[in-house]
């Protein structure tokens, strides 16, 4: 079956990502890659979010356009925010490596090991839903850290060490964007997608 091989290849990098990231892809085939990983994840959120309105609010009206507002959020987080985050995250992460002299790999390689290091997130978004549920996904998000450096050694044949350089500098730089946004009052676009 497609999808179970994505996500075993998933739990696969997510375990071993010294070893598992050095497959390349190109733009395309690893936007399929996150896309086929991400259906079960995006299923996930949705039954959670009927769950849990059904729980607090019951069956009502008002619960099921909750539910619909949810599910829709889901959906436009799935297929478009998180795509175009890792467009953009992994075009700095290719800038920074190209400046500093790390990268010499095309973007494309930089992509694919952003879609790599994104994996403990896209598959367990769905924690968002259940209470406590964010906290336990920081533990996910430390762990795409260090999947993105050894996915970022891996497809730009670099060591550890400068992808975990070009890594922080690219985490520092989104940081002050962040601040920025937010103190310029435009927070709340940019807590969607960073």
């Amino acid at each position: 079956m497609i999808i179970v091989d994505e996500l075993k290849e998933g739990f696969n990098i997510m375990l071993h990502p010294k070893s598992a990231t050095q497959k390349k892809r190109k733009i395309g085939e690893a936007l399929a890659f996150y896309y086929k990983i991400s259906i079960i994840s995006l299923l996930l959120y949705i039954i959670l979010s009927l769950v849990m309105l059904i729980y607090a609010a019951g069956l009502s009206a008002v619960g099921m356009f909750f539910f619909g507002m949810l599910a829709m959020y889901g959906i436009l987080m799935f297929v478009v925010i998180i795509p175009i985050f890792i467009f953009v995250i992994a075009f700095i992460y290719q800038i920074f490596g190209k400046l500093f002299k790390v990268f010499n790999n095309p973007y494309s390689n930089t992509f694919t090991a952003t879609v790599y290091g994104a994996l403990p997130t896209i598959l367990f978004y769905w924690l968002n839903i259940v209470p406590s549920g964010s906290s336990v996904l920081i533990i996910f998000e430390l762990w795409t850290f260090i999947i993105m450096v050894f996915a970022l050694a891996k497809q730009q044949k670099t060591s550890s060490i400068k992808a975990f350089a070009v890594t922080i500098v690219t985490l520092i730089i989104i940081g002050i964007i962040k601040f920025i946004a937010f103190t310029m009052g435009l927070g709340s676009i940019f807590s969607l997608a960073l």
